[in-house]
């Protein structure tokens, strides 16, 4: 299965799947498909399954500690913990360490991503979805493909139940997270046994305050934002993992849970996994430069901190934990 980073906070709006959320009433106006470079497209695709094949070859050679990693960064009154995180687990993966039990009861605070269970955040969400997420002015999914990328989608959503209309209203990148998601919870992946969802409960059990990087809008925003031809781009990565089963996240959190931080690396903070350079930017590189400032400044009073954001934002050459130590602070861990 594609790595669909991303972003399965997606899944707590996955009433989208079924059909529980309509795009708004649609014009008479029919969106044009921009002139992607199919062709390009094509060779991309058809050089992926080996670059791919090369990376996990070396994530699987690599080796951990045998637990999630964790960093530690402190001055004189203020100690942060950074913990990757997988937003889905499998219910039945023991993963909780002591030390990372004792991170969570000793944080003050506890820092996400974004906010996704609030009633504020959860109407931001719905918000982002029906007029970000859905074509509103006419459009369909298939403007933006070729024949045989519509021939090629639709026998991917044969795979995983899903009529391939249901998915006509949706944008690229819309459609590429629904379809990755619904593959995740079909195969037993569940979003309440994601680790955010175990911290948060915790957390709140003993009081810890919540604090967040980032708002749906900013978390989202680039992948929507991308050109069509780049979130088409984006889509046929993940119609092309689609047949694999869970192989590939199960190895992902294999690694997550062994702690091996390089191969996290190769695995999910690599452009060639997530479809281009572009997709890879807007969902990793540019997100992890805006957290840095904030993650900074909670140095500034003092306590303890716990910063919980996927794994691969802790994992690459352009990490969250490179940039820390780029700007000089000493991050204790792997």
């Amino acid at each position: 299965m594609k790595l669909p980073l991303a972003h399965t906070l997606l899944a707590s709006c996955a009433v989208l799947l079924l059909g529980g959320c309509q795009p708004s009433s649609t014009g008479a106006q029919t969106v044009a498909a921009e002139a992607c470079d199919t062709a390009r497209r094509a060779e991309l695709r058809a050089a992926r399954p080996a670059l791919e094949a090369a990376a996990l070859e070396a994530a699987t050679a690599s080796r951990g500690s045998g637990a999630p990693a964790m960093w530690m960064m402190r001055d004189e009154d203020t100690t942060i913990y950074l913990l990757g995180t997988v937003h889905l687990l499998r219910p039945e993966l023991d993963w909780l360490t002591s030390e990372i039990e004792d991170a969570i009861a000793d944080a003050g605070t506890v820092v996400f991503e974004a906010d996704t269970t609030s009633p504020e955040a959860q109407r931001e969400l719905m918000k982002f979805y029906t007029t970000q997420g859905f074509f509103t002015d006419g459009g369909q999914l298939t403007n933006f493909l070729s024949d045989s990328e519509t021939a090629e989608l639709a026998a991917a959503l044969e795979k995983v139940g899903l009529p391939i209309e249901a998915l006509l209203p949706h944008r690229p990148w819309m459609a590429a997270v629904n379809i990755s998601v619904k593959q995740m919870l079909d195969e037993g992946f569940d979003p309440e046994a994601g680790v955010e969802q175990v911290i948060e409960r915790a957390a709140r059990a003993h009081g810890a305050d919540f604090a967040y990087l980032e708002t749906v809008e900013e978390q989202l925003g680039g992948l929507a934002g991308l050109g069509y031809c780049e979130q088409v781009d984006f889509l046929m990565a993940t119609v092309d993992g689609i047949g694999e089963g869970a192989g590939t996240l199960d190895l992902l959190i294999e690694e997550w849970a062994d702690g091996d931080v390089t191969g996290l690396g190769l695995m999910m903070a690599n452009p060639e996994m997530l479809g281009s350079q572009s997709i890879y930017d807007v969902m990793m590189t540019d997100r992890n430069e805006r957290w840095i400032p904030q993650i900074i400044a909670l140095l500034d009073e003092p306590g303890t901190v716990l910063v919980a954001v996927g794994a691969g934002h802790l994992a690459g050459e352009d990490s969250v934990i490179k940039m820390l130590r780029a700007e000089g602070f000493e991050v204790a861990g792997p």
